[in-house]
């Protein structure tokens, strides 16, 4: 019986002992958890930023790409090497690249490399147009007007001059001052015609060729000539007070 006992006892104290082996080694592993998670989290986090890191270098040799395809295109066309230039452009242009899409529009307008084609030229300038480009914008109100492989339309010509004009492109500023002062595409306004002569014929107009401003000045002065006083100041007034829309890219 004493045997028994002291095997029982002596079963009861090892197992005991294991309970508590058991017990500290849950312990051990719930003091461990939050450290096992740090970890992880850390190594996510890693994972993570390496992966951005990985995006962001493709993406800017994909920048870096497309701005030597850009500038080899502009080249080929700057030296009359249209094929070239096509072939390096079109890419980028399909991507979304405006200035790529503004040469587009020029070469099939211009026939140059390519058989002319004013629905592609179209294309290609509204491409550019939607992003907010003041030079794509005026051509396609250019085109409206003239029914340019679309059906004349005085008054799209004047919604796309508008967009141009309100950016401060000069060219876009003295078309919209024609279409008031004729009449067309919107009511014959003297004084908004003085308002975009004035604006267009301003140094600080958007626009690179001086024959713009020149343009604007000229039709400037001729309108005035037509107006009284009160007129003249309201129109002045008007361009004293107006400001450019940023929406170009």
């Amino acid at each position: 019986m004493r045997r028994i006992l002291a095997g029982v006892v002596l079963a009861m104290v090892l197992t005991g002992c294991d309970a508590e082996d058991a017990s500290d080694d849950k312990g051990s592993q719930a003091e461990k958890t939050p450290e096992v998670e740090k970890t992880l989290k850390v190594e996510k986090t890693l994972k993570v930023e390496k992966t951005l890191e990985a995006e962001q270098a493709l993406e800017a040799e994909k920048a870096s790409d497309a701005k030597k395809a850009f500038e080899d295109g502009a080249a080929a066309y700057k030296r009359g090497d249209y094929s070239t230039a096509l072939r390096l452009l079109q890419p980028i242009a399909e991507l979304g690249a405006f200035p790529a899409q503004m040469m587009m529009g020029t070469m099939y307008a211009q026939g140059q490399g390519v058989q002319r084609d004013y629905a592609k030229a179209l294309k290609w300038y509204r491409l550019a147009a939607e992003q907010g480009v003041a030079d794509a914008q005026t051509m396609i109100g250019t085109m409206y007007l003239q029914g340019t492989g679309v059906f004349p339309d005085d008054a799209e010509a004047v919604t796309w001059f508008r967009r141009a004009a309100e950016q401060g492109n000069a060219r876009a500023q003295n078309n919209l001052g024609v279409m008031y002062a004729n009449g067309k595409g919107v009511p014959q306004d003297y004084v908004q015609a003085l308002m975009w002569f004035s604006l267009g014929a301003s140094p600080s107009a958007n626009s690179d060729q001086s024959k713009d401003r020149d343009d604007a000045a000229k039709n400037r002065d001729r309108v005035a000539s037509l107006m009284t006083p009160e007129q003249v100041a309201e129109a002045q007034k008007l361009a004293q007070e107006w400001k450019p829309k940023t929406t170009s890219p």
